[in-house]
């Protein structure tokens, strides 16, 4: 395997240990390069690929480029974005898919290419294109001016709960039974596939790796209740905080961490009850709107 030529000044590269580099004759990054291979991502770059100034490739998944092609200056090639939900954007935690460019293309200045595309061979590219969708073999693209606003649809209701496990009782169910109600589950780590699994349901939006007080605080204070339902231990006093802010705490008789005044205990295997009681809680608030 060939090695990449950095040529010029200034090139930011920063390649893991244990990414897969496959890299032909004659590759040239110039001046202002920036380049990100992640660990465990696989980077192939065929014969004479060529990047002009101020380029940027960023791979966390699977970039490939055939031989021959060239970037002019500026773009950006980008395999994956930050995971989002309408209230939040993860700093850390990213969904990825492949890049795939074929050979003999030119790239246009200051083009933008997203994760999840396929550009075929012997395809030019217009300058200043954003490229989120595959382009066939032997074309010409050309992008167009367009300026497209879409809403972040916002919930009326709000339940937060602060955990360092990835169970929680009956969330699954509650979700279901609760559509009017965001559920906002943060934790001060990476979570599990498991935990990740549930921000397949719309209502539920997951926040990883929290390590500043004031996201929790914002989260606390966009909640109407709190559900104290993680197995495991308390987090960061996270009960007494949100009774301080006056915030009706909920819970299964099994995961509560503290019982007393504005706390809501149901009995183990009767999520239904604390359906009920999250509606009630729910009416009260919609009348005083």
């Amino acid at each position: 395997m060939s090695e990449i030529q950095f040529k010029g000044n200034f090139h930011h590269i920063d390649i893991s240990p244990d990414s897969q580099l496959d890299i032909g004759q004659d590759v040239i990054f110039q001046s202002f390069a920036s380049l990100n291979v992640a660990s465990g991502a696989q980077l192939k770059l065929g014969n004479r690929v060529f990047f002009n100034d101020h380029c940027t490739v960023r791979c966390e998944q699977l970039i490939e480029i055939g031989k021959d092609t060239m970037f002019g200056d500026g773009v950006r090639i980008f395999d994956h974005n930050h995971q989002y939900s309408n209230y939040h954007i993860e700093k850390i935690a990213y969904s990825s898919a492949p890049v795939k460019i074929g050979a003999n293309c030119w790239i246009g200045a200051n083009t933008v290419i997203l994760k999840g595309v396929t550009i075929g061979d012997n395809v030019i590219i217009g300058a200043g294109s954003l490229v989120y969708q595959d382009i066939p073999s032997d074309s010409i693209a050309v992008s167009k001016e367009e300026l497209i606003i879409k809403k972040r649809p916002q919930g009326k209701f709000h339940a937060f709960t602060l955990t360092a496990s990835d169970t929680l009782e009956e969330l699954a169910y509650l979700a279901q039974e609760l559509p009017e109600l965001e559920f906002h589950i943060a934790a001060k780590t990476s979570i599990s596939p498991f935990l990740e699994s549930f921000a397949s349901y719309p209502n539920i939006n997951l926040y990883t790796n929290v390590h500043h007080d004031d996201i929790i605080e914002d989260l606390l204070d966009r909640a109407d209740l709190y559900l104290d339902i993680n197995h495991w231990g308390e987090v960061d006093h996270i009960l007494q905080r949100a009774l301080d802010k006056g915030k009706p705490i909920l819970a299964f008789a099994y995961t509560a961490h503290r019982t007393g005044s504005g706390i809501y205990i149901c009995q183990d295997g009767q999520p239904q009850q604390l359906a009920d009681r999250i509606r009630e809680i729910i009416k009260e608030k919609d009348s005083c709107f």
